[in-house]
């Protein structure tokens, strides 16, 4: 089972200044800290994709940034994908966290650490938010958070680990969005007739009859 959770790493202010004239020192410091082989973050496996070498990453994704004239707010993303103790070695952790790259961030500079400093195994991913194809940005939002909760979910499955079950019925995200939105919802609607309902019923068999009038 892996527990998935997306930072978005933005500057305030300041850092925004500092980004402009170093960008290089704010990118490097989330690969850095993915990275980190100090006692604290204890790290057995780190591996890139779409870049020469880890060392070189954080360099490689600035350089991507200032080709495409891309040097927003939003520098990079980091994913934490935490699995359950003992459910994993971690050559299988960091080979999930590989694919999940992958499949998730194919145009994208990524890096990928293996940590194990902690009882549960846990992969920390850097993504560049700027392709290195086309200089398109990586927009992060809910439905994207549920598709890479969902791939995650899957390769878990096929590495024969299990995967979290929802408690009580989730929404979907289209839901999700409607109400947000304030817009009406099926789900929405039923409820309200239901409350109308109840309001009309003195006791359940009432209530019973009342919901079968109405269809």
């Amino acid at each position: 089972m892996a527990y998935l959770k997306i930072l978005t790493r933005k500057s305030n202010l300041t850092g925004c200044i500092d980004y402009s004239v170093n960008a290089e020192k704010t990118v490097d410091n989330e690969v850095k800290y993915v990275l980190n082989t100090d006692k604290t973050e204890k790290m057995f496996y780190a591996d890139c994709l779409n870049c020469g070498s880890v060392e070189t990453a954080g360099e490689e994704m600035l350089k991507t940034k200032q080709r495409f004239n891309k040097d927003g707010k939003v520098l990079c993303y980091h994913i934490i994908q935490s699995f359950l103790p003992n459910e994993a070695t971690p050559e299988l952790v960091h080979k999930i966290g590989m694919d999940f790259a992958k499949e998730c961030f194919n145009d994208y500079e990524v890096v990928v650490g293996t940590h194990l400093d902690k009882k549960h195994l846990h992969n920390h991913i850097v993504v560049n938010s700027v392709s290195f194809v086309d200089g398109k940005k990586y927009r992060s939002n809910p439905k994207k958070l549920y598709e890479l909760r969902d791939i995650s979910d899957k390769l878990c499955k096929e590495n024969g680990l299990s995967v979290i079950t929802p408690k009580g019925k989730g929404k979907h995200y289209a839901e999700w969005k409607a109400e947000k939105e304030r817009k009406p919802t099926i789900r929405g609607q039923i409820k309200n007739d239901i409350d109308s309902f109840i309001r009309q019923s003195f006791t359940y068999k009432s209530f019973l009859e009342v919901m079968r009038k109405n269809g």
